[in-house]
Protein backbone atom coordinates (compact mmCIF):
# COMPACT_ATOMS: atom_id res chain seq x y z
CA UNK A 1 0.00 0.00 0.00
CA UNK A 2 1.70 3.20 -0.98
CA UNK A 3 0.40 6.19 1.20
CA UNK A 4 0.39 9.93 -0.14
CA UNK A 5 0.07 13.11 1.75
CA UNK A 6 -0.67 16.19 0.23
CA UNK A 7 -1.35 19.98 1.36
CA UNK A 8 -1.17 19.08 5.46
CA UNK A 9 1.32 21.49 6.22
CA UNK A 10 0.05 22.29 9.78
CA UNK A 11 -0.09 18.61 10.98
CA UNK A 12 2.43 17.24 13.37
CA UNK A 13 4.89 14.44 13.10
CA UNK A 14 3.65 12.53 15.96
CA UNK A 15 -0.27 12.63 14.11
CA UNK A 16 0.96 11.82 10.71
CA UNK A 17 3.07 8.81 12.11
CA UNK A 18 0.68 7.68 14.43
CA UNK A 19 -1.93 8.24 11.28
CA UNK A 20 -0.04 5.26 8.92
CA UNK A 21 0.56 2.87 11.76
CA UNK A 22 -3.70 2.77 11.40
CA UNK A 23 -3.62 2.76 7.88
CA UNK A 24 -0.67 -0.16 7.82
CA UNK A 25 -2.43 -1.75 10.39
CA UNK A 26 -5.46 -1.49 8.21
CA UNK A 27 -4.01 -3.66 5.49
CA UNK A 28 -1.85 -5.81 7.41
CA UNK A 29 -3.48 -8.74 6.74
CA UNK A 30 -5.34 -7.77 3.75
CA UNK A 31 -3.83 -6.58 0.31
CA UNK A 32 -7.33 -4.69 -0.99
CA UNK A 33 -6.34 -1.56 -0.25
CA UNK A 34 -3.69 -0.47 -2.75
CA UNK A 35 -3.13 3.62 -3.09
CA UNK A 36 -4.08 6.27 -0.03
CA UNK A 37 -4.11 10.05 -0.77
CA UNK A 38 -4.77 12.38 2.24
CA UNK A 39 -5.51 15.40 1.34
CA UNK A 40 -5.44 18.52 3.30
CA UNK A 41 -7.32 22.10 2.82
CA UNK A 42 -8.74 25.22 4.24
CA UNK A 43 -12.55 25.12 4.54
CA UNK A 44 -13.66 28.24 2.97
CA UNK A 45 -17.28 28.01 4.88
CA UNK A 46 -17.40 30.41 7.76
CA UNK A 47 -20.11 28.32 9.64
CA UNK A 48 -18.10 25.30 9.44
CA UNK A 49 -14.66 24.51 10.72
CA UNK A 50 -11.13 25.28 9.06
CA UNK A 51 -9.86 22.55 8.46
CA UNK A 52 -10.57 19.68 6.03
CA UNK A 53 -8.84 15.95 5.34
CA UNK A 54 -10.47 13.88 2.56
CA UNK A 55 -8.91 10.49 2.54
CA UNK A 56 -9.10 8.55 -0.66
CA UNK A 57 -8.40 4.99 -1.49
CA UNK A 58 -8.30 2.66 -4.29
CA UNK A 59 -9.62 -0.64 -2.81
CA UNK A 60 -9.93 -3.17 -5.59
CA UNK A 61 -11.25 -1.33 -8.50
CA UNK A 62 -13.68 0.63 -5.41
CA UNK A 63 -12.67 4.28 -4.07
CA UNK A 64 -13.51 4.74 -0.47
CA UNK A 65 -13.56 7.94 -0.04
CA UNK A 66 -13.70 10.31 3.90
CA UNK A 67 -13.98 13.46 4.09
CA UNK A 68 -14.22 15.53 8.16
CA UNK A 69 -13.64 18.80 8.79
CA UNK A 70 -12.60 20.30 12.16
CA UNK A 71 -11.10 23.44 13.46
CA UNK A 72 -7.43 21.70 13.56
CA UNK A 73 -5.79 19.86 11.03
CA UNK A 74 -4.70 17.11 13.64
CA UNK A 75 -8.78 16.48 15.05
CA UNK A 76 -9.82 16.57 11.02
CA UNK A 77 -7.43 13.76 10.39
CA UNK A 78 -8.75 11.73 13.31
CA UNK A 79 -11.86 11.71 12.63
CA UNK A 80 -11.34 11.24 8.61
CA UNK A 81 -9.47 8.04 9.40
CA UNK A 82 -12.20 6.68 11.92
CA UNK A 83 -14.60 7.30 8.94
CA UNK A 84 -12.13 5.55 6.54
CA UNK A 85 -11.88 3.03 8.93
CA UNK A 86 -15.70 2.25 8.91
CA UNK A 87 -15.94 2.30 5.08
CA UNK A 88 -13.50 -0.68 4.83
CA UNK A 89 -14.92 -2.38 7.31
CA UNK A 90 -17.81 -2.52 5.56
CA UNK A 91 -17.01 -3.36 2.25
CA UNK A 92 -14.86 -6.42 3.78
CA UNK A 93 -17.98 -7.32 5.49
CA UNK A 94 -19.89 -7.43 1.85
CA UNK A 95 -17.08 -9.38 0.22
CA UNK A 96 -17.16 -11.99 2.80
CA UNK A 97 -21.06 -11.94 2.93
CA UNK A 98 -20.93 -12.18 -1.14
CA UNK A 99 -18.70 -15.38 -0.66
CA UNK A 100 -20.60 -16.84 1.97
CA UNK A 101 -23.85 -16.65 -0.22
CA UNK A 102 -22.60 -17.87 -3.07
CA UNK A 103 -20.95 -20.90 -1.24
CA UNK A 104 -24.27 -22.10 -0.09
CA UNK A 105 -26.08 -21.28 -3.04
CA UNK A 106 -23.33 -23.45 -4.73
CA UNK A 107 -23.91 -26.47 -1.85
CA UNK A 108 -27.51 -26.20 -1.66
CA UNK A 109 -27.65 -27.01 -5.79
CA UNK A 110 -25.28 -29.80 -5.24
CA UNK A 111 -27.48 -31.34 -2.43
CA UNK A 112 -30.69 -31.39 -4.23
Amino acid sequence: MEIHWTNLDGLEEKDRQGAEVRFRKLGASHNDLIDLRITGKKNGHRARAGEEVRIACLARGREIVAARSADQVGRALHDAIEAFEREVWRLRERRRDRRGGRGRAESESEAG
